[in-house]
């Protein structure tokens, strides 16, 4: 039978999506279904000091009790001793090899604008898939690519590549339902933090916007390389970016948020040398409004600002040292959504 006219009718529902994750999900479920497999595992990749590592992003999963969804476990791989992997980012084409405990592995290339590859999707399965099959798949992943390049036009922030702050909105929302639906699961690790360029606006009065925008594009670079994959990072504008953080311990979030402007302060920037930022950071809680927790995040900002720069605090925190009341009052800074 010629699965064909299927295959089109589900990359016509994949297609239909705007959100990058329905999209993605909806692409892992149709790979199952089409290749017959027992599992089908999105990869995206980061290049740390060079080295390509893979993080684990979302996987479907066929067993006798049905189909099982398995979303970011945030797991990162090395890539230096899986040579099938390494052979399919250096190739940038499909890979496939005989698993030693039986049936087949096959790797599909996720490729960016310029070629290069940027994610893997790993089928497992007992059958090894036909060439037309092969060629009728990559056809469709050219297709998700096209169709997420499309959304990533007017999602993305054209000098940093960052989510734009239209997007926001929509996701954090997203986020939230999730939260009220399994608030005492997932309330206390799911966070949102503001982050400021200190004295930007110096730098553009004396050096100009030129190294104003380089400031910000790497700025944005280090902040990218300080996340995972799953994380949500955007400019909001200016010299402000906030982030979205889910399933993350609050330990974990406060290192990383040290992290970051460690890694910031740290850099060489050309022409300045040291660049510093200001960070807030605060609980998302399972009816918050998106200027609410905005709000606390940038009251915690507008703290750090106060004293000294240069800072990280957590809004939790300085509510219960007696630093902040319980909720932020208005900033005249503050970030405007809408």
């Amino acid at each position: 039978m010629d699965a064909s006219p299927l295959l089109i009718e589900c990359v016509a529902e994949t297609t239909n999506y705007r959100d990058r994750e329905d999209i993605e999900l909806s692409m892992v479920q149709l790979l199952l279904q089409f290749l017959a497999a027992d599992s089908v595992t999105l990869f995206k990749l980061r290049h740390e000091a060079g080295v390509p590592r893979a993080t684990h992003c979302l996987a479907a999963t066929s067993s006798a009790d049905g189909l099982e969804i398995t979303h970011g476990r945030g797991n990162v791989e090395s890539i230096a001793t899986r040579d099938l992997w390494r052979d399919c980012i250096d190739s940038a084409e499909p890979q496939q090899a005989t698993r030693p405990c039986g049936g087949f592995e096959i790797l599909l290339p996720l490729h960016g604008d310029n070629g290069s590859v940027i994610g893997l999707v790993e089928v497992l399965g007992q059958r090894a898939p036909e060439p037309r099959e092969l060629i009728l798949i990559n056809g469709v992943l050219r297709i998700v690519r096209n169709h997420l390049a499309l959304l990533d036009y007017g999602e993305r922030d054209t000098l940093t590549g960052l989510l734009n702050r239209k997007t926001f909105e929509a996701q954090f929302e997203k986020l939230r339902m999730e939260l009220a639906a399994d608030a005492q699961a997932r309330a206390d690790n799911c966070w949102i933090g503001v982050l400021d360029v200190d004295h930007f606006k110096a730098v553009n009065d004396g050096y100009g916007h030129v190294i104003g925008d380089e400031v910000l594009l790497l700025v944005s670079q280090i902040i990218q390389k300080n996340f995972r994959g799953e994380d949500r990072v955007y400019r909001f504008g200016g010299e402000e970016f906030v982030v979205l953080l889910r399933d993350t311990p609050e330990a974990s979030t406060a290192a990383v948020m040290e992290r970051l402007r460690a890694a910031i302060a740290a850099h060489r920037f050309p022409q300045l040398g040291t660049v510093t930022v200001s960070i807030g950071w605060t609980r998302i809680r399972p009816h918050d409004a998106p200027a609410g927790a905005i709000s606390r995040a940038d009251a915690a900002l507008y703290h750090a600002k106060q004293n000294g720069r240069n800072r990280v605090f957590q809004h939790e925190q300085l509510v219960a040292q007696g630093e902040l009341e319980g909720e932020a009052p208005a900033l005249e800074h503050e970030i405007e959504l809408f």
